[in-house]
């Protein structure tokens, strides 16, 4: 082989290990998406139940309040197949979550929502903050009874938004919480996997400056810190990341 050739060869190997690679992320991207647009039959099923219970119980006006919460959370949830939202919608999203989960767990937990204000223009990937939330009602709070506590908040952080999710549930040890954030499996009943899911997608969109970080102790509760860039919504829209 000449020089000439050698150096053809190695150009098509070049090229065929960036196509490997290209072809390789594009379906890492579409797996996440799909999970991200994933709604959880249970968590329909139930709050249909509850609806119906409510109905039945002649408890109309709550049932009213739950098909509009639940109504509001779905048209959040699809977004028209979009993946980039507001801040806003974000917030909104979660909001209704837990109103409905209140309703189906009576006295199990209470919640805050503290969000800073004219953060809503700004954009951010969909379903965040809703899969941190229903690890703290399932996995956090799972021996709990009408002691949980669930704090959501949202601050300007120099050139970042910073999302806080605190619980007072039963916590995670350093090898869990390590091994969330390494993408391994966790032990079934110890949840997990939501996390991993927000934690792959923020750095698939915003990149490694970016993300979620853990901060746990046994029987001390969880606090979940998400951090983006302070970009705004239509901007976000504007670079194409809808399609990501």
């Amino acid at each position: 082989m000449n020089l000439k050739e050698a150096f053809r060869y190695q150009n098509k190997l070049k090229q065929l290990m960036e196509d490997i690679v290209t072809e390789h992320e594009a379906k890492r991207r579409s797996e996440l998406m799909v999970l991200q647009n994933q709604i959880n039959p249970h968590f329909l099923y139930n709050t249909l139940d509850v609806i119906v219970w409510m109905i039945e119980n002649e408890k109309r006006e709550e049932a009213v309040e739950a098909v509009t919460a639940l109504a509001r959370f779905f048209r959040i949830s699809l977004s028209n197949g979009k993946t980039i939202i507001s801040v806003e919608d974000e917030v909104e999203h979660v909001r209704n979550y837990l109103m409905i989960q209140e309703m189906r767990f009576k006295n199990r937990f209470s919640y805050t929502l503290d969000i800073e204000e004219g953060l809503g223009q700004y954009g951010t990937i969909k379903l965040i903050l809703q899969p941190v939330v229903e690890n703290c009602i399932y996995h956090a709070m799972e021996f709990m009874d009408g002691d949980g506590v669930i704090q959501i908040s949202a601050r300007k952080d120099e050139e970042t938004i910073l999302f806080t999710v605190r619980d007072n549930g039963c916590g995670m040890t350093e090898d869990i919480v390590k091994r969330i954030m390494e993408g391994k499996k966790v032990s079934k009943g110890k949840g997990g996997v939501g996390l991993q899911n927000v934690q792959e997608r923020l750095r698939l969109v915003f990149g490694d400056g970016f993300g979620m970080m853990i901060n746990s102790e046994p029987d001390e509760g969880t606090e979940v810190l998400i951090r983006i860039p302070i970009v705004l919504w239509e901007e976000l829209s504007e670079r194409g990341l809808d399609s990501v």
